[in-house]
C-alpha cells in the first residue's frame, strides 16, 4: 500500500500518480530487433523475450535471448546485511514488547528498542565510512558514500521522530532535547572549539575561524562554550566584552525541576531580553560589530540569524538557537512555527528530502512523514520500522479520504511488502519470514505462498525451511517440501532418504514407494538401506502396510543378528502370516526360515512349521523347486523334532 494513495483528494492535474512515477529501460542494443515480449517472474524481477509473430514481415531466425531486469535491492548489499538482521532482532524485541503493553505501560521500553534502531543505524553508517575509506574503485567509493548519505538521513529523521513521539519530554519542553539533535547531527565548529580551548591562549582571535566558532557556539546553545571562548580574546577585559558576558551569564535558563512555573519563567526571561535590547540600543557595542552580532543573536532578531545562515549547510544549524532565544518554553506543537522561520532564511536552492521529512515531523504531519520516507532507496527499511514503532507506540494516525482509519492496513502493508523482499534473498529469507509471521493471518497466507517456491538445491537449505515452517504452523509447506525432497531422492536412487524425507512428509503413498523401493534393493543386493532410521522411527511405521512391513522386517534382522533366534522365528512367521508381504518378497521370507530351521536346538514350534508349510503350498512359484524341496526337507526334519521334543516333554 503506498501512502501516496492514503487520504489523497482526486489528482489536481490530468497526469495521474502511476503515470509520473513511470520507469524507462533502455534495452542493450541489438538485443531484440523485434516483436519482444515481457512477464513477470518470481519476486520484484520480470523478463523480456522475443516473440515469434506468424507473419510474412517477421525475422527469419529469432534468438533465443532473455533478459532479466530487477530491482536494485540496496539491503542485499553484503555490508548492510548486519542492518538487516540486527534490527530484526530489536523488531521482534518491540513485538512482544507491544503484547506487553496491552496489559502496561511498556513507554520505557519502547524508548529503549527506538535507541536500539538507532545504535544499530550508526554501526551501520561506521560500516560503510570504514569501508568508504578503503575502497579504491572511484565507482563503488561513490556508491559508499552514497548510502552514508540516505543512512545519515534516516538515522537524523529517526532521531528527531524519538524526540517529538516516542520519549515522554517533562513538560512537554522540547528545546533541550532539540539542541541535543541539532548538537549531535549538525555539529558546527565543534572540533575548532576544542583545540581553542585546549590551547587556552590569549589572542585566539587570530585563528580564523575564532569568530565563526564563537557565533556557532552561540547559535546551537553552549553558552558557556562561548563565554569560554570568548574569554581567549585579547580585549577580553574590555568594558564591551565584560557587557556580552554578563548578559550570557545572567540568562535564565529554564526547567522542569526548577522549582518555578512557565509563566514566572516567561517574565523572567522577557525582563533579561528586556535589559539585552536596551544594552544593545545604547549602542554600547557599536565598536565590536561581533559582539553587536552575538547581542542580535541572543534577543532572537531575525535579521541577525537571516546574515549568517550563508555560513550553514542547512537551516537545521539555526533552529536550536532560534528556539532558544525567541521562546525557549516552546512545546511540540510550536516547532512548526519555528521550522518555518529557520527554512525561511534558506538560501534560494532547493529543499532536500531532509528537509521536507523533518518540516512534515515538526508539523505534526505524520501522513506526510511516512510519504516522504517511502521515497528514500532504502527498500521500505525505514519506513517499516519507524510506522511500527510509531503505530505500537499510539502516535499514529492516518486518515483515507474517507475518513476512514488505515492506520494498521499501512503498518500491515508496510511490514508485508519488507517481508516478501526480504523472501527473495537467498540467506535472508529467514528474515523475511519472521516479519510477514507477525502479521497474520495474511502475512501467514503470503509466508506459505513464498516459502512454497524457494529454490532448494540441498538437503541443509530443505531442512531449514522445515524448521521454520514448523515454527509457524505452516504444516502444509513441511509436507510438500518433504515430498518433493522424498520424491527427489527417490528418483535417483538414494532410498533411505527417501524414506526419511517421505515419512517427515506423512504422505502415506510416497512412504509405500520409498519402502517398496527399500524392499527390492534389498532383494537385488542383500543389503538392507536406512537400517538406522527403521530402527528408530516408531509410530511413524503406521504411515502404510509396506513401511510397516519393512520396518518389522529390520526388526527381524536386528534379532538374528543379537542371536535372538526364538524372537526371530516367531517374527518371521507373523510376517508370513501377516498377508502384508509384497509377492516379490515372499523368496526372501521363505528362503529366511531356512537358517533357523537348520539351527542346533528348534526355534520354530510345530505349529509355526505347519504354517510354514501352508504359506510355502500358497505360493508355489515364489521359489524354484530345488529350492522349494530344500526347504521341505528342512520342514520335515523340524516337524519331526518338535514333534520328539513335544514327546519328551509328554513323557517327563
Amino acid at each position: 500500500m503506498n501512502i501516496s494513495n492514503l487520504g489523497s483528494n482526486s489528482s489536481r492535474s490530468g497526469i495521474s500518480e502511476s503515470q509520473k512515477n513511470v520507469k524507462t529501460f533502455i534495452l542493450p542494443e541489438k538485443c531484440f530487433e523485434r516483436y519482444a515480449a515481457c512477464t513477470w517472474r518470481r519476486g520484484n524481477k520480470f523478463s523480456i523475450y522475443p516473440r515469434s509473430q506468424k507473419t510474412s514481415s517477421s525475422p527469419s531466425n529469432i534468438d533465443n535471448k532473455i533478459l532479466d531486469v530487477r530491482q536494485e535491492v540496496l539491503l542485499f548489499i553484503p555490508i548492510l546485511r548486519k542492518l538487516v538482521n540486527e534490527s530484526n532482532g530489536t523488531y521482534l524485541s518491540l513485538q512482544k514488547a507491544a503484547e506487553a503493553a496491552k496489559t502496561s505501560d511498556n513507554h520505557v521500553e519502547f524508548l529503549k528498542l527506538s535507541r536500539q534502531y538507532r545504535s544499530i543505524i550508526r554501526v551501520c553508517i561506521e560500516g560503510l565510512q570504514e569501508a568508504a575509506s578503503k575502497e579504491t574503485n572511484g565507482i563503488e567509493k561513490n556508491s559508499l558514500l552514497s548510502y552514508i548519505t540516505i543512512f545519515y538521513s534516516i538515522e537524523c529523521i529517526w532521531h528527531l521522530c524519538e524526540i517529538l513521539y516516542i520519549d515522554n519530554i517533562p513538560g512537554d519542553i522540547v528545546l533541550p532535547y532539540l539542541l541535543e539533535w541539532v548538537r549531535f547531527h549538525f555539529p558546527c565548529h565543534e572540533q575548532t572549539a576544542a583545540q581553542l580551548l585546549e590551547a587556552c591562549e590569549r589572542g585566539s582571535e587570530d585563528h580564523p575561524e575564532y569568530w565563526d566558532t564563537v557565533v556557532g557556539m552561540v547559535v546551537q546553545g553552549r553558552v558557556d562554550v562561548a563565554r569560554a571562548l570568548l574569554k581567549l580574546h585579547s580585549l577580553t577585559d574590555s568594558n564591551e566584552f565584560k557587557l556580552l558576558d554578563n548578559s550570557l551569564r545572567s540568562m535564565p535558563v529554564y526547567s522542569v525541576y526548577g522549582g518555578i512555573s512557565t509563566g514566572e519563567f516567561t517574565v523572567s526571561w522577557k525582563h533579561w531580553q528586556a535589559e539585552c535590547r536596551s544594552k544593545l540600543g545604547s549602542r554600547v557595542l557599536a565598536s565590536q560589530p561581533k559582539l553587536e552580532l552575538i547581542m542580535k543573536l541572543i534577543i532572537g532578531d531575525y535579521s541577525a540569524f537571516e546574515s549568517i545562515r550563508e555560513k550553514y549547510t542547512s537551516w537545521f544549524d539555526l533552529l536550536g538557537g532560534w528556539v532558544m532565544f525567541t521562546a525557549p518554553w516552546s512545546r511540540r506543537h510550536a516547532l512548526g512555527a519555528a521550522a518555518a522561520a529557520c527554512a525561511g532564511m534558506r538560501p534560494a536552492a532547493g529543499r532536500t528530502p531532509l528537509d521536507a521529512m523533518a518540516r512534515a515531523l515538526m508539523d505534526g504531519d505524520l501522513h506526510q512523514v511516512i510519504h516522504e520516507i517511502q521515497q528514500i532507496s532504502d527498500n521500505g527499511w525505514f519506513a517499516t520500522h519507524l510506522t511500527d514503532i510509531l503505530y505500537h507506540c499510539g502516535k499514529l494516525e492516518i486518515m483515507d479520504k474517507h475518513q476512514t482509519n488505515v492506520t494498521s492496513r499501512l503498518r500491515d502493508s508496510l511490514i508485508l511488502e519488507y517481508g516478501c523482499l526480504l523472501m527473495e534473498h537467498p540467506s535472508l529469507w529467514p528474515v523475511g519470514l519472521s516479519y510477514l509471521a507477525s502479521c497474520p493471518p495474511e502475512g501467514l497466507r503470503r509466508a506459505e505462498l513464498v516459502l512454497e517456491r524457494i529454490p532448494v538445491q540441498t538437503e541443509a537449505k530443505a531442512m531449514r525451511v522445515v524448521a521454520e515452517a514448523k515454527k509457524y504452523g505452516l504444516l502444509g509447506v513441511v509436507q510438500s517440501v518433504c515430498t518433493c525432497m522424498g520424491a527427489r531422492h527417490l528418483s535417483s536412487g538414494r532410498v533411505g532418504s527417501a524414506l526419511a524425507w517421505a515419512v517427515r512428509a506423512r504422505n502415506s503413498a510416497l512412504c509405500a514407494r520409498a519402502a517398496d523401493s527399500a524392499l527390492r534393493a534389498y532383494c537385488a543386493s542383500g543389503v538392507l538401506p536406512a537400517v538406522d532410521f527403521l530402527l528408530t522411527a516408531g509410530s511413524a511405521m503406521l504411515l502404510c502396510d509396506t513401511l510397516l512391513f519393512l520396518g518389522k522386517y529390520c526388526d527381524f534382522h536386528r534379532m538374528y543378528k543379537n542371536r535372538e533366534f526364538k524372537k526371530a522365528a516367531k517374527l518371521l512367521v507373523s510376517l508370513l502370516t501377516s498377508k502384508i508381504a509384497p509377492d516379490y518378497f515372499w523368496e526372501t521370507l521363505l528362503l529366511d526360515t531356512l537358517p533357523l530351521l537348520e539351527s542346533d536346538e528348534p526355534v520354530f514350534s510345530s505349529d509355526d512349521t505347519f504354517e510354514i508349510m501352508l504359506c510355502l503350498e500358497l505360493k508355489p512359484l515364489s521359489l524354484t523347486q530345488e529350492k522349494a524341496d530344500l526347504l521341505r526337507l528342512a520342514l520335515t526334519r523340524n516337524l519331526a523334532r518338535t514333534s520328539l521334543s513335544d514327546v519328551d516333554s509328554g513323557g517327563e
